[in-house]
């Protein structure tokens, strides 16, 4: 108990705070919600703290925020969402889910509220170094205006600064420096960390450990020998009296990006090929591929966008057609991204999602699928697609050309003929799913016009916000 009384002095107020200060969403219900002390840091001008919201369904949650002092800004971080025993099992960015993406407006707090926080005498973090820089460009650091005692309790943050900017896993959020809060028992020479923080150049928290997640991390804390030392060094540090090292420490301005350690998961903005061009299709694949569109399916486009609007949602779509006659798809669900290469919008060659570190390659193909598509036609595929973990899934796929009709019918800005193809899909480990798909002919690519998941009724695809680019 002795650390919310040594740490929360100047940090009640944060808890008289309008309570719309803290309110997540409408639905369900905000019971409570409390600052924790141990996440509220001060770098230069801007202050971040956690709060950790109570709902009336039982769930909890902790959101991160921010506000630069000096601009009177205030700004959300991040917001983890806990199971029963504390632990958090997903984490969002602003609508981006389990991946990093820049400090969202908040507009629930007032300038009352900011100034409230700005005025708190809360210490700004002040660095002595520990150590001289070593080889890979990171600086161990002390904090000296963190250092307090209670009794034998010594509550002190550990910084590690580093020379470029990287992104850390799991949510590629980019890190400049790391702070980690030790509470120490100069008594039995005992002690945890009790938060861990990384920072960008702004000064804001773009990941962090905490509360029950940080205690089952604890390995990762571990008190060697040299802290230890450290530490009992600041418990008999004088009352009153600084503490020196080897010199007073101010993070450089503007570091370079780092060459070793970038992001992990792909930028799929703008449909961006880059991260899917790393990986290559078997000699056997790619020819099997080409012989299929070639030449009654290359795509009659450049870029096609659109909006599929079912009972399932929204989600933005992005075609572009591909020198080789392949149609790169974007799928954009919001919280998440997904990219794949395809033949004609139909069969998958390649996949990946914007929260994933890994790949799918179409390995095996068995079809009968020719163009061009006439009434009546059936085919069949089936086909092996291989992840990174070299895991194979069995997919097949039946289709049925039925009838034929107008395009501009499914969207004014598209013109000539559709051809109508009923399909059936099944994939391995997953729940077997039917689409109807329009062959448009001006453009020789698919678009779904219904979908059916399961047993579950068909669901008309509407298209909204299309335009083609020829």
């Amino acid at each position: 108990m002795f650390i919310v009384r040594l740490l929360t002095r100047p940090l009640v107020l944060l808890s008289f705070l309008p309570f719309s200060f803290v309110q997540a969403a409408d639905t369900p219900t905000l019971t409570g919600g409390d600052t924790n002390p141990l996440s509220v840091t001060r770098i230069h001008d801007r202050v971040n703290f956690m709060v950790s919201l109570n709902f009336n369904n039982g769930k909890t949650a902790q959101q991160w925020r921010t506000i630069d002092c000096k601009q009177g800004k205030a700004q959300l971080l991040y917001k983890d969402l806990l199971n029963d025993k504390g632990y958090t099992t997903a984490r969002y960015y602003g609508d981006s889910y389990l991946r990093y993406a820049p400090a969202q407006d908040d507009k629930q707090m007032t300038a009352e509220d900011i100034r409230t926080v700005c005025q708190l005498p809360i210490k700004e973090a002040r660095w002595e170094k520990l150590s001289a820089t070593s080889e890979f460009g990171i600086t161990k650091l002390v904090d000296v205006n963190s250092i307090q005692h209670s009794g034998d309790i010594l509550s002190v943050r550990v910084g590690y600064d580093f020379a470029d900017i990287i992104w850390e896993p799991p949510y590629d959020a980019p890190l400049e420096l790391k702070i980690e809060h030790y509470i120490y028992n100069c008594k039995t020479h005992q002690g945890d960390a009790v938060a861990a923080m990384n920072f960008d150049s702004e000064g804001r928290v773009t990941d962090s450990l905490i509360t029950a997640d940080i205690v089952r991390r604890k390995s990762s804390f571990k008190i060697d020998t040299q802290m230890a030392q450290r530490f009992e060094q600041l418990c008999q540090l004088p009352a009153g009296k600084k503490f020196t090292a080897e010199g007073h420490f101010v993070p450089a301005a503007n570091k370079p990006i780092s060459t070793l350690m970038g992001p992990s998961m792909p930028d799929l903005s703008d449909n961006n090929p880059q991260w899917l061009n790393k990986y290559s299709l078997s000699d056997a694949i790619e020819r099997q591929a080409q012989s299929l569109i070639k030449p009654w399916a290359l795509p009659r486009f450049k870029q096609v966008r659109y909006t599929e609007v079912s009972a399932l949602g929204k989600t933005k779509v992005q075609l572009d057609a591909q020198p080789n006659g392949y149609v790169r798809k974007l799928e954009d669900y919001g919280i998440w991204k997904v990219q794949r290469l395809t033949l004609a919008n139909q069969l998958q060659l390649k996949f990946t999602m914007s929260i994933s570190t890994g790949s799918s390659l179409l390995n095996k193909l068995q079809t009968d699928l020719h163009f061009p598509l006439v009434t009546g036609q059936r085919y069949q595929a089936q086909w092996d697609s291989i992840d990174s973990d070299k895991k194979v899934i069995t997919s097949a796929l039946s289709c049925e050309v039925t009838t034929k009709g107008d395009a501009n019918s499914i969207a004014p800005e598209f013109g000539g003929k559709f051809l109508l193809v009923d399909c059936h899909e099944t994939d391995e480990g997953q729940v077997g799913s039917s689409i109807k798909l329009a062959w448009l002919q001006d453009l020789n690519v698919f678009i779904p016009v219904a979908m059916q998941v399961g047993n579950k009724p068909e669901s008309p695809v509407k298209l909204e916000n299309v335009s083609v680019i020829r």
